[in-house]
C-alpha cells in the first residue's frame, strides 16, 4: 500500500490514478454493458427492451460507484496532501537555510577558537617564563611548567596543594608583599619589580615580577595574573659589583682624605729642604770651601722645587675629590691672568725653543673666579704644551668669550698631539700617554685631569681635541653667569 501511494503521490501516479477512476465511474454509468449478465431475464421484456429497467441502477453497481468515487476522493486528498507537505517542505528548507549557514559560520569559529586555544595553551606551556594566575585569596589557579619548576615542585597539581597563599607562603619579605598587593589594587598593574622568593626546599632566590588584576563584568576584582623570572644570579652580580664600587669610593676617599689632611706634614718639612738648599747654593752664611758643594745644593733646591709643585697637584686633586677645596672667589681680569701664567713659562719655552703667542682682545670682560685656581689651570696647560711642543714648535694662548657668553681659556700647541682614543686616558689622574716624547718629558700625569677638576669646581668644563704629530688644542670654559656685566666696578675697584 505504501508503494502504491507513493506512485499515486507521483504526478504520473496521480493522472493514473485519476484515469482510472474516471474510466471506472464511466462504466459503471454504462449499466446496461456492465451489468447485463446480471439481471434476471424476466426483467428483459421480450422483442424490444424496457428502457427504465434497463436504466435501473442495480445495488451492485452502487457499491463499485461509491468505490470509485471514493478511490478518486483518495487520491484527490492525497495528491492534496502532498502539494500542501511539498509546499510546507520548501517552506521550511528556505527558512532553515540560514540557519543553517549560522550553524556552518558558528562551527568554523568554534574550530577558529580551538586553534588559537591549542595555539597559546603551547605558548604557554612552553614559555620561559614563569605565568601563573591566583585568586584574591592567593590560591593558585594556574601555573605553567616554568613556574613549577621555577619554584622546585613536581606538577602544578603539588604546587597548587603546597602553597594556599602564595605571597604568604613564598614572599620572603612580608612587609614588600603588601606594599604589591596595594599597588597592584590601587593600580590595576605592576611594572617589573625584584622579589626574593622561598622555594620548595626553603632556599630564597630573586625573581623579577609583574602582576596585574583581573576584575569582572561589575569591576570587582576576582584574580591575579602574572610573570615571575629568576633574577638570582643577576641580582648577585649587581649586589657584588655595588659592593666592590662601594669599597673602591671608600678606599678612594679615604686615600683623598688623607693627602688632603697631610698638606701641612708634607709641606713643612719641603720648605726646609728648599729653604736651606738655597742658602747653601747662594752662599748666603759664607763661602764654600768646596764648589761642588754649591752645584749639589742647587740640585737639591730645584729637586724640592718640582717635588713641592708635585705635591701641590696631587693634595689640591685629592682636596676636589674628597670636597675639602673651596673657592676663594673674586672679580679676576683675564687678560692680566694670561700674560702672568705665560711669563711663568717663557723661560723654559725659550730654552726648548718654543714660540709663545697670544690671542685675545683687552676688551674681555672680567670673571668672578678663583684667581690661583685659574693661574693653575693656564700654568698647567701652558707647562704641558711647552713640554709636548718640539723645538720650532708655537703654544698659543688666549681668552674669548664663547657660546652663550661663556669665558674660553684656549691653549693650542704644534706638538706631537694624541689620538683620539688617548684623550680620555690623558685625562685620568696619574695616567700619561705611551710615546717616546713623553717619556723623555716626564710627569706623572695630573696636569689635564686637575685642570678639569678645577675648572668643574667653577661649574665650568674642559673640552681637549689633539691630532697626532698635529697638535692638542684644550678648551677650558666658564659659565656665562660667572661673566661680569659692568667692566667699569672691575677697574674702579683697581684704582682704589
Amino acid at each position: 500500500m505504501s508503494r502504491l501511494f507513493g506512485l499515486i503521490g507521483h504526478p504520473v501516479g496521480l493522472a493514473v490514478g485519476l484515469t482510472l477512476s474516471l474510466a471506472l465511474l464511466i462504466l459503471v454509468a454504462a449499466h446496461g454493458v456492465a451489468v447485463q449478465g446480471l439481471i434476471p431475464a424476466p426483467l428483459v421484456p421480450s422483442g424490444g427492451h424496457d428502457l427504465p429497467n434497463l436504466l435501473r441502477w442495480h445495488p451492485l453497481a452502487d457499491i463499485f460507484f461509491c468505490l470509485a468515487l471514493g478511490v478518486l476522493v483518495a487520491v484527490l486528498a492525497h495528491g492534496l496532501k502532498l502539494e500542501l507537505a511539498t509546499r510546507a517542505q520548501a517552506r521550511t528548507q528556505a527558512a532553515l537555510e540560514p540557519l543553517a549557514a549560522r550553524i556552518a559560520q558558528l562551527e568554523a569559529e568554534k574550530a577558529e577558537l580551538a586553534a588559537a586555544e591549542r595555539k597559546y595553551r603551547d605558548m604557554y606551556e612552553t614559555a620561559l617564563e614563569g605565568l601563573f594566575i591566583t585568586d584574591t585569596e592567593g590560591r593558585f589557579l594556574s601555573a605553567n611548567p616554568a613556574l613549577v619548576n621555577l619554584l622546585g615542585y613536581e606538577s602544578e597539581a603539588e604546587l597548587k596543594r603546597c602553597i594556599a597563599n602564595a605571597s604568604a607562603d613564598l614572599y620572603m619579605d612580608q612587609e614588600n608583599r603588601a606594599e604589591i598587593t596595594r599597588t597592584v589594587l590601587k593600580q590595576g598593574f605592576t611594572g617589573s619589580m625584584e622579589l626574593e622568593v622561598r622555594r620548595r626546599d626553603g632556599t630564597p632566590i630573586w625573581v623579577a615580577l609583574t602582576a596585574r588584576i583581573i576584575r569582572d563584568a561589575a569591576g570587582t576584582p576576582i584574580a591575579f595574573q602574572g610573570a615571575a623570572r629568576d633574577i638570582t644570579e643577576r641580582r648577585l652580580d649587581r649586589l657584588a659589583l655595588e659592593q666592590a664600587l662601594a669599597a673602591a669610593e671608600m678606599a678612594n676617599r679615604a686615600k683623598s682624605e688623607f693627602l688632603a689632611n697631610m698638606s701641612h706634614e708634607l709641606r713643612t718639612p719641603l720648605n726646609a729642604v728648599i729653604g736651606f738648599s738655597e742658602i747653601i747654593g747662594t752662599q748666603a752664611l759664607g763661602p764654600m770651601g768646596n764648589a761642588n758643594y754649591v752645584e749639589y745644593a742647587q740640585d737639591i733646591h730645584d729637586s724640592g722645587l718640582m717635588l713641592l709643585e708635585l705635591i701641590n697637584d696631587i693634595l689640591d686633586l685629592s682636596k676636589i675629590e674628597a670636597g675639602k677645596k673651596e673657592l676663594q672667589e673674586r672679580v679676576v681680569d683675564v687678560p692680566r691672568i694670561v700674560r702672568a701664567s705665560l711669563r711663568l713659562v717663557r723661560e723654559r719655552a725659550e730654552k726648548g725653543g718654543v714660540a709663545l703667542e697670544t690671542d685675545m682682545t683687552e676688551s674681555l670682560p672680567p670673571v668672578r673666579a678663583d684667581e690661583v685656581a685659574l693661574k693653575q689651570i693656564l700654568s698647567n696647560l701652558l707647562t704641558n704644551a711647552v713640554k709636548f711642543t718640539k723645538a720650532g714648535g708655537t703654544v698659543t694662548c688666549g681668552a674669548r668669550l664663547g657660546e652663550g657668553g661663556r669665558l674660553e681659556l684656549v691653549v693650542r700647541d704644534t706638538g706631537i698631539g694624541m689620538r683620539e682614543e688617548d684623550i680620555a686616558k690623558a685625562l685620568e689622574p696619574f695616567r700619561q700617554v705611551e710615546g717616546s716624547l713623553s717619556r723623555q718629558a716626564g710627569g706623572v700625569g695630573l696636569g689635564l685631569p686637575l685642570v678639569q677638576a678645577l675648572a668643574r669646581l667653577h661649574g665650568g668644563g674642559c673640552l681637549v681635541k689633539s691630532r697626532l704629530g698635529q697638535g692638542t688644542t684644550v678648551t677650558v670654559w666658564l659659565p656665562a653667569d660667572r661673566v661680569q656685566d659692568q667692566p667699569h666696578l672691575f677697574l674702579a675697584g683697581i684704582g682704589g
